[in-house]
């Protein structure tokens, strides 16, 4: 499964978000804040089968936190 989408976090920050299939059971997991160039990317085991979008912005939760405006 592969799946990529935007969501607007903490009222104001577009962070692009997504979520590949490895092979071994695991996942490969990407969060990138819109203008940064940081990408945030993780590879974990399955948590869930398969992971659902809300798990996946789960993971990112400290690495994309609100804005300080």
């Amino acid at each position: 499964m592969e799946d990529e989408w935007t969501k607007v976090m903490s009222g104001d920050r577009l962070v692009k978000f997504t979520y590949v299939d490895l092979p071994g059971g695991h996942a490969f997991l990407t969060a990138q804040i819109a203008g940064h160039h940081v990408v945030y990317s993780v590879v974990l085991p399955h948590a869930e089968q398969p992971f659902t979008r809300t798990g996946v912005e789960r993971q990112f939760r400290y690495e994309c936190p609100p804005s300080s405006n």
